[in-house]
């Protein structure tokens, strides 16, 4: 299954919690000018739209995500000592969080609502200083960016991993329910196809977008329910290769119009950075001569607009390969990036 366990590998570059521009109010939206990027990298460093590092994030072993709440920024991901906590605008903060065991813990999916700060640390989803278990999580898989929060509800999606003969991965959502979060397993189109969850946003405390693949197909699935979306290319693969055909990274919605993007494979089996609106595809690609690959890794909505970040490739002839990170708003590129590790963006 070379899809699936490469999306597994590169989870760190996939879309899932989307920022928390989505709960706050129209007059706090900021014009384009007077915005900031931010790029978080894999060693905990962020970087600014010019590309200016500008941070070193003290004690981080390995970053997750980054979001944004006004002018704030917040940042999940492991400790060097293995506490628990997060970085907000570069500072440590830790969360006195009373485990019964003492286990190591590995910070991923973080988002924010009013005062309240949820993190995600298998097998909890942690609430300032509450812990709240996944319940049946014996399988469970997930990226890095898996979880998402609005109007104080928060959500958690991956897959269930089976390894058994003859067993077929599942898509998986869990929402809280008196105190656990419980488990929705997404439906697919039929028993003997794979299906995994990547990426959700919640745009309000009841309706939620997830983003993934089922079988060969990229999938969104809104208020749990199954929408295969369009290829561009008709490619025929035997589904016995194990081999997706496309699948969602990251998935928002605004101005009523639901987002998802990720990429798909071409006549070349090349993936190719693809964005569906409203379930119509479109390709975001900058045209650069002899690119090879290309993936939309993660979406944001802020206000009306929408922010983008992609990667694209270059194989060269001595097995390296040249590597861009491209930030786009509403379809134009407004920043690139070479060789720069970066796990995902935010806007401020």
């Amino acid at each position: 299954m070379r899809q699936f366990y490469y999306y597994l590998l590169t989870g760190c570059m996939l879309a899932l919690l989307l920022s928390c521009h989505k709960d706050e109010p129209k007059d706090s939206i900021k014009p384009v000018e007077e915005r900031t990027v931010l790029l978080l990298t894999a060693e905990g460093h962020i970087y600014d739209q010019t590309g200016k590092r500008i941070m070193e994030l003290p004690n981080c072993e390995e970053a997750a995500e980054i979001i944004s709440d006004g002018d704030d920024y917040f940042v999940s991901g492991t400790h060097t000592k293995h506490k628990v906590g997060y970085w907000k605008n570069g500072k440590w903060n830790t969360l006195h969080v009373d485990f019964i065991d003492d286990v190591d813990h590995e910070i991923e999916g973080i988002g924010k609502y009013d005062y309240y700060i949820f993190l995600y640390d298998y097998p909890h989803v942690l609430r300032n200083s509450g812990i709240f278990p996944l319940e049946d999580n014996e399988r469970f898989n997930t990226t890095t960016k898996c979880l998402t929060v609005s109007e104080g509800r928060c959500y958690v999606v991956g897959w269930d991993f089976y390894d058994g003969e003859g067993e077929h991965h599942d898509a998986v959502l869990y929402r809280e329910h008196k105190g656990k979060y419980v488990k929705d397993i997404l439906p697919k189109p039929r028993a003997d196809v794979d299906a995994a969850a990547f990426t959700a946003y919640a745009y309000d405390a009841t309706h939620t977008v997830v983003g993934g693949y089922v079988g060969l197909e990229p999938c969104i699935w809104v208020d749990n329910q199954l929408q295969i979306l369009p290829r561009t290319y008709d490619v025929n693969i035997e589904e016995e290769l194990g081999l997706s055909m496309a699948s969602v990274s990251s998935v928002t919605r605004t101005r009523e119009h639901i987002y998802a993007a990720g990429s798909e494979l071409n006549e070349n089996l090349s993936d190719v950075a693809t964005l569906w609106v409203d379930g119509v595809p479109t390709h975001l690609v900058s045209g650069r001569e002899g690119l090879s690959w290309s993936w939309i890794t993660e979406i944001i909505s802020y206000g009306d607009d929408l922010y983008a970040m992609s990667m694209e490739i270059i194989d060269k002839p001595d097995d390296n390969a040249d590597v861009d990170i491209l930030i786009w708003l509403n379809g134009e590129i407004i920043a690139k990036y070479n060789e720069i590790d970066v796990v995902n963006f935010t806007v401020l």
